[in-house]
């Protein structure tokens, strides 16, 4: 953001085309980042203290963190794994409503013990 705002300042071309390129380029950082943490399909298994993920590009197991939150219809999952910790979007249109219940449940159980 702040370069993007640098360029409506900057006089030289080529400092203008600079400053657009790495927008770009970081742009695209960021939008590979959310893809990876939002995946569009993938089967999630709920296990007591345990939580797994995996789609054709991510295998993702761990336990639900207290980080975790819910933000409007959606389930932001920080998953503490064995060596890596994981951000997870799911999104509540994009599963079934009972899928989306049960794991709201895990996830403020996991927020409230890690609480306690």
């Amino acid at each position: 953001m702040f370069t993007l705002v640098l360029c409506l300042f900057l006089t030289s071309a080529v400092a203008v085309l600079f400053c657009i390129s790495l927008n770009i380029i970081s742009g695209f950082i960021v939008w590979r980042k959310i893809r990876a943490a939002q995946p569009e399909q993938g089967v999630i298994l709920l296990e007591p203290n345990q939580f797994r993920f995996e789609n054709e590009e991510r295998h993702i197991q761990g336990e639900i963190s207290k980080q975790s939150r819910l933000v409007g219809r959606s389930i932001w999952l920080y998953i503490n794994g064995f060596s890596k910790h994981d951000w997870l979007i799911i999104a509540a249109n994009s599963v079934d409503e009972q899928s989306y219940a049960r794991l709201k449940r895990a996830t403020l159980a996991a927020i409230n013990a890690n609480n306690s």
